[in-house]
């Protein structure tokens, strides 16, 4: 509850001074749990969905009850550029999850200090850094089954991570290396295919720091080497020219390099400044291939379509400036440029560019040591779309007691369409979607409030009771509609003016060697069919529950944690083949994972456990009609069902002088 944030704040901060509505992940918590990828520790947060695609092996994530491309992913405060998924505009899974020191949540709009695409929130992912050991070593093997799938090889999970730091006075350095195997599920699928695609995944990084008393610069660099391959099955007739069987065969080839570089100024106790840029280089080819049943021999597919190369770069830099007044006042006048470029096959023009340029101010107003107002105003110029001239926020904190703050907050947002969304066209045997250029840009108003109490009493037991409300509304929402020629492809178009909104309630409690919480939401999706038909309610509402058990045997070195999260079922409304609206429902489902931790000496921990205890693979899709409950087409893949899994951590530091 003390933890120091920096996500949006003057200066690093604790998360109770704070006044933005903040979540942190720590370490400590993703280690505990075990987790191969972001989405193993994100996915038990409430008011946080995923929706997989078993194709790409990406998922796409709602947050707020707004879907991804209203969601801002950050990497140490700068955003990231990588497409897998279908309404996300990254891939969370291509992060490495052995680099990351934590993770701060900000719930509620943040359009004014971080553009529109933050109306739902923003993830901050906070990178590691050099300890205070002169040296430092890691490493980190994890074998993991797929189900009931595992093999030294071919099959199941197989991670290898190595970590090293060092620091010398001012100087800081380190750098990491990991190799993520998914072997595939193949679940029963007939011949070659799998039902979720094989991952070859190489992920690197490193990083330099030189940090003065008044002066910081650092420098970072980030890259990925991933295949995904989906393997076909031999056509059953044999061609008559050649007598030949074949398969047809497709890799999906992505790479990625991110290059950061921040700084940091003091002037004086009154003004600072602070910069940021990155530039990021990502490129994804599909690769088609046939193999031939009788040689065994590979060759190209050169098929219209078959092969294809589409590349996205990205430039952002961003500057602010701190100023504090007096005690009361203090000002933040920043700059923020981000400029994409595509080009490919698949990009409407062959080379499309979107720029966006934006002036942004804040204030912290505090009156008294109990009251915290934090107004600002966003200017925005979009080389694409006439933006709305000013996009104001304020945000709110009240003490109304020791253990008792309120935090309130509104903010307008506009966010014009992304270069995917306009002109990305994107044709395989999963997916048939088609960019728009016509789109119009989205306009927001945001609402959210938060009560939040703790109390540490003298027996060291710590208490937090957070109780959240809030409401988005949104117009000329961006979302997928079929074709009218074609059902089959979807086009990307402002299909209504949506509305979200939601509450929750989420307590946590720590005594002695327990460590407890309990959460539960209910979350507000909009009909956009109420539009047509007044009679159909305008909000279909789905509950969630979250629980986190865990014990630490001190003496022994041993720590068990139990996660858990029930996602209720959520309604939806379809059109039947008479064109009438159908109520239709997607099942809810259980999501738990258990790990144990044992230290072994002082360099070695050992961990075990079992992720998705319920052998959750899939939900259905019912439909409710006067014959009853029917199943129909449009399930969703969950996960691969239960998997056992065992790890070994090393970790060494080495301090002259100390034992």
């Amino acid at each position: 509850m003390d933890e120091v944030i920096i996500t949006g704040q003057y200066k690093p901060q604790s998360v109770k001074n704070s006044v933005y509505q903040v979540k942190v992940i720590s370490r400590e918590r993703i280690e505990k749990q075990a987790a191969t990828k972001l989405q193993d520790v994100l996915t038990n947060e409430l008011n946080i969905r995923f929706s997989q695609d078993v194709a790409t092996g990406g998922s796409d994530i709602t947050m707020m009850g707004l879907a991804g491309q209203n969601v801002k992913i950050l990497l140490d405060g700068l955003p990231i550029i990588g497409r897998q998924g279908t309404s996300n505009e990254i891939n969370i899974n291509q992060i490495d999850i052995n680099t990351i020191e934590r993770i701060e949540i900000v719930e509620g709009p943040m359009s004014v200090m971080y553009g529109a695409d933050a109306l739902g929130g923003v993830i901050n992912i906070i990178t590691k850094k050099a300890g205070l050991a002169k040296w430092a070593v890691t490493a980190r093997l994890h074998e993991e089954t797929i189900g009931k799938e595992y093999g030294f090889f071919e099959e199941g999970i197989h991670n290898q991570s190595a970590g090293l730091t060092w620091r010398n006075n001012r100087w800081q350095a380190g750098g990491n290396i990991s190799y993520n195997y998914f072997g595939g599920w193949k679940n029963g699928s007939a011949g070659r295919e799998l039902e979720w695609h094989k991952k070859d995944q190489i992920i690197g990084s490193g990083f330099l720091q030189y940090s003065a008393p008044r002066f910081n610069i650092r420098y970072r660099i980030d890259g990925l080497d991933e295949i995904i391959t989906n393997p076909g099955n031999f056509a059953v007739n044999a061609d008559p020219q050649t007598g030949d069987r074949l398969a047809a065969d497709q890799d999906y080839l992505s790479n990625r390099v991110m290059q950061q570089l921040q700084t940091g100024y003091v002037f004086n106790n009154k003004l600072s400044l602070q910069a940021q840029s990155s530039y990021s280089d990502y490129s994804r080819q599909v690769y088609s291939t046939f193999l031939s049943a009788n040689t065994g021999k590979r060759f190209l597919n050169n098929s219209a379509g078959a092969q294809s190369i589409v590349d996205f770069k990205g430039f952002t830099f961003r500057a602010v400036a701190t100023y504090q007044l007096n005690k009361m006042f203090s000002f933040q006048p920043g700059a923020d440029i981000n400029l994409d470029r595509g080009e490919g096959e698949r990009m409407k023009a062959g080379s499309n560019a979107v720029d966006d340029y934006a002036f942004f101010i804040t204030s912290e107003i505090t009156p008294t040591n109990g009251i915290n107002i934090k107004p600002g105003l966003r200017f925005i110029k979009n080389s694409v779309y006439d933006a709305q001239t000013v996009l104001p926020s304020i945000n709110t904190k009240f003490r109304l007691g020791k253990n008792l703050d309120l935090r309130a907050s509104f903010a307008q947002g506009f966010r014009a369409p992304s270069l995917r969304e306009l002109y990305f066209n994107f044709f395989d045997a999963n997916h048939q979607i088609v960019g728009n250029p016509d789109l119009k840009a989205e306009t927001s108003n945001s609402f959210n409030a938060s009560l939040n109490w703790s109390k540490f009493t003298a027996s060291k037991v710590a208490y937090s009771t957070v109780l959240t409300g809030f409401y988005n509304k949104v117009k000329n929402l961006i979302d997928y509609a079929p074709s009218l020629t074609d059902p089959n492809i979807f086009i990307l178009t402002n299909v209504s003016n949506s509305k979200t909104a939601g509450a929750s309630l989420q307590t946590m409690a720590k005594y002695k060697t327990w460590n407890l919480g309990l959460g539960a939401s209910y979350t507000g999706f909009y009909n956009s069919y109420s539009e047509n038909d007044k009679t159909l309610p305008e909000m279909q509402w789905s509950a969630e529950v979250n629980s986190t058990v865990g014990y630490s045997f001190t003496k022994i070195g041993l720590d068990v944690n139990l996660y858990y999260k029930l996602t209720g079922s959520r309604s939806f409304y379809s059109i039947d083949t008479a064109q009438h609206f159908v109520k239709s429902k997607y099942e809810g489902y259980n999501i738990a994972d258990l790990s144990i931790n044992k230290k072994l000496f002082k360099l070695l921990t050992v961990n075990a456990g079992v992720r998705n205890l319920f052998d959750v693979q899939r939900i259905n899709a019912t439909i409710q009609n006067t014959g009853g409950v029917h199943m129909v087409a449009g399930g969703r893949s969950i996960a691969t069902g239960r998997s056992f899994f065992a790890g070994l951590v090393f970790n060494m530091q080495y301090q002259p002088g100390k034992q």
